[in-house]
């Protein structure tokens, strides 16, 4: 019996340290909202992309994510020491900081943000940089970088659960109209 009630002491004072390293997962909406190009120490502002796409994020047996495009899988590891394990210049840019990002997080230590990045071949951009740093409970802010020729490419890109309220009424419900006194 005492066995019994330590595991499950366990369990409940476990559950809120288990539940802080759950992202979410399922089908994303993802965007590039900003990007710079630097070339000889000289940067300038990628154009706009509005264009959505869908993705899927999933965990596998080993515990690391698998991103999926179009039938395709990325597997992305966990970085050791989380957003204290990554080191980014974006001055001149509208590219998030690391202070944005843990602005963003409810932790207030860079090293408690839970980031996972890979290597991986891009079309079109050849050897890229893969990174995923959570952004509240149902989004992400992701970087792609590469390194084309003597150039330096960053994209940032985010990836939305939901684009509008999760509670919305299905729209052939009869809604009886609302009496204004």
């Amino acid at each position: 019996m005492r066995l019994f009630l330590s595991l499950v002491l366990f369990w409940i004072l476990s559950g809120p340290a288990l539940a802080e390293t759950i992202q979410p997962l399922g089908k994303f909406h993802v965007i590039n909202t900003a990007g710079f190009i630097e070339r000889d120490g000289k940067r300038a502002p990628l154009a706009s992309d509005l264009e959505t796409g869908e993705l899927t994020l999933q965990r596998n047996l080993s515990g690391n994510l698998v991103l999926t495009i179009r039938e395709t899988d990325i597997e992305l590891f966990e970085i050791e020491d989380g957003l204290a394990g990554l080191t980014w210049n974006s001055r001149s840019s509208s590219v998030l900081e690391a202070s944005d990002i843990l602005d963003l997080s409810p932790h207030t230590l860079p090293e408690h943000v839970q980031a996972w990045g890979a290597d991986v071949t891009w079309p079109g951009q050849g050897e890229v940089q893969l990174v995923l740093l959570p952004l509240g409970e149902n989004a992400y802010s992701s970087f792609l970088i590469s390194h084309p020729g003597n150039s330096t490419v960053v994209r940032q890109m985010e990836l939305r659960k939901v684009s509008g309220p999760p509670n919305r009424p299905d729209p052939k419900a009869t809604v009886p109209t609302p009496v204004l006194n």
